[in-house]
């Protein structure tokens, strides 16, 4: 077993000869195991118990055990006790999930920076694989669990159970055993106790078939992966788009990974993604419709603009579709981010005319109803003199503004009709013809 565990430390380059690393130690024989090896092979060591609480007197004994384990062993160990029942019921998560999501940010909290060391084995790997599989997964989750991650390494991975019981009894060294792991409730223990076995009369060896699957996968997803870094740098655009004709034109492959890059370089969290999710951003990037959307988790939208595809978090507060403008007004804020100012232009002052900044005629102005709105059903606006007027929603396909901007452009308006447009321009029939002149500034996006 120990030759086993300093060939993988070498293979995954885990740890340098003396350094330190903190051992996850519940008491059982895997982590019992794991503790003594890399003692054995010259690690400086300490440990970290977690007492769950979901056992009563039995996880306390378990605690006990590893006090006095560490205690003759010389071992600095660090416990702490967390209710993990009290969690599951503030939190409504499974008591697995729970439980797994509390004991690593502990571990990596009382690791201080140095490697945290866990007891998974062959066995814990194969099984791993089979539960991914029966779940439905793809080449990721059949390659099994990850001998490097991060800040975390699994020294036993290629070390099968019987080993690790062998060696303990070599040494005259006990252990706990953890009485939930013979309960088939859980679907973990239920392929342990009945499909690993059957497993196992047809090759004995499965467990190391599962690993070496696991190595071939992880090798043909590092180059994937590596592809896909590429490609989804290809897409990029400086707005924070990507083009869709690199990800349309990569192998599927190569274009799914991409994909799911892109959900975390904008910060979606990836753990409700399904494969339902990248396939309907597939279906997007072919779509024929220019203003497609689809809703993904976590209140993110994936949205067609034309030639892009953009990635946005939905706000939590619904903008007002219409803002008074009383004048003077100095920087209106509407929707969020877009300012509009107006002021009265005295009579000899200088216009300066600039990108969203518009002079009208006051005498044109209802200065009552005057306001700053989203696009209304029949709005129209005459951009020119020698042009008949158009709708706004026909102007805005032709310059091929993307629908998701369409309901946020700012409309200045009174009860007459449009006045100005961001991004557009201004209706010409609020010209100025020789009276007092107002000015109205749009800024941001």
């Amino acid at each position: 077993m120990l030759e086993q565990i300093k060939q993988t430390i070498a293979a995954y380059d885990m740890l340098r000869q003396g350094e330190p690393v903190l051992v996850a130690l519940s008491g059982g024989a895997d982590s019992v195991a794991l503790l003594h090896g890399l003692r054995a092979l010259g690690y400086p060591v300490r440990a970290f118990h977690l007492n769950h609480c979901l056992r009563g007197a039995q996880s306390d004994l378990d605690e006990a055990f590893c006090r006095e384990l560490c205690m003759r062993l010389g071992v600095e160990l660090t416990v702490e006790r967390v209710d993990v029942a009290a969690a599951v019921r503030e939190q409504g998560n499974g008591v697995e999930e729970t439980a797994r999501r509390i004991r690593y940010a502990r571990l990596q909290d009382a690791a201080q920076g140095e490697k945290i060391a866990t007891a998974h084995t062959a066995d814990d790997n194969l099984e791993t694989v089979l539960f991914h599989l029966v779940r439905g997964t793809g080449p990721k989750g059949l390659a099994g669990i990850p001998p490097v991650r991060g800040q975390i390494i699994r020294p036993l991975l290629r070390v099968e159970r019987t080993q690790v019981e062998e060696y303990l009894a070599s040494i005259g060294q006990d252990y706990v055993t953890d009485s939930t792991n013979a309960d088939d409730a859980y679907t973990r223990n239920r392929i342990r106790h009945t499909v690993v076995p059957a497993l196992r009369v047809i090759q004995p060896a499965a467990a190391q078939a599962a690993a070496r699957l696991g190595y071939l996968l992880r090798q043909d997803e590092d180059c994937l992966g590596g592809l896909a870094q590429e490609c989804l740098a290809q897409a990029a655009r400086p707005d924070g788009a990507w083009d869709i004709v690199p990800l349309r034109q990569a192998h599927p492959a190569v274009r799914t990974r991409a994909l799911r890059r892109m959900l975390a370089q904008s910060s979606m969290p990836l753990r409700d993604l399904t494969a339902q999710h990248i396939f309907a951003l597939e279906q997007l990037l072919d779509s024929q419709k220019p203003s497609a959307c689809c809703a993904l988790p976590h209140g993110f939208t994936a949205r067609r603009e034309y030639s892009a595809l953009r990635l946005v978090r939905e706000q939590e507060q619904q903008v007002r579709d219409s803002v008074p403008l009383a004048v003077p007004s100095e920087q209106t804020l509407w929707n969020g981010s877009v300012r509009v100012s107006v002021h009265v232009l005295e009579k000899n002052e200088v216009f300066y005319k600039s990108f969203n900044t518009f002079c009208v005629d006051c005498g044109t102005i209802d200065f009552v109803s005057l306001c700053v709105r989203t696009r209304k059903a029949g709005d129209r606006i005459r951009l020119t003199e020698t042009g008949g007027s158009r709708t706004l929603k026909k102007l805005l396909i032709d310059r091929k503004i993307p629908r998701c901007k369409r309901d946020g452009l700012a409309v200045v308006a009174d009860k007459t009709g449009v006045i100005a447009v961001q991004d557009i321009g201004m209706d010409c029939s609020r010209s100025p013809q020789g009276g007092a002149r107002m000015q109205i500034k749009i800024e941001g996006y």
